[in-house]
């Protein structure tokens, strides 16, 4: 299971659980979307979308991974910003200089 299955997942829920919609909005092919969200559940072992008449519905077991994806994403967003923001922070050192009292 990597990041970008997770990114998959969660586009998927954003776009009304539609996989043409959500392979459109990634850019990539939808048979694509669809195997990644099959690696994940088999990936964890329960399904995380119920497929009914050509449409999918999001589980209970898919609204607790909803809940966690959204928190990684956010989290590796943060520190992507972070990280290439570093440059530019710019470092502040201070140094305290200690001298004894003269006898």
């Amino acid at each position: 299971m990597t990041l970008r299955h997770i990114k998959i997942f969660l586009t998927v829920c954003e776009n009304g659980n539609n996989l043409t919609k959500s392979a459109e909005k990634l850019f990539i092919a939808q048979p694509a979307v669809s195997f990644a969200i099959s690696e994940l559940e088999h990936y964890y072992g329960v399904r995380f979308f119920d497929r009914i008449s050509h449409r999918l519905y999001l589980t209970e077991a898919g609204k607790m991974f909803r809940s966690y994806a959204g928190h990684i994403s956010a989290l590796f967003d943060d520190m992507e910003k972070g990280i290439r923001d570093w440059g530019s922070m710019g470092i502040l050192r201070i140094c305290l200089l200690y001298t004894s009292p003269s006898p």
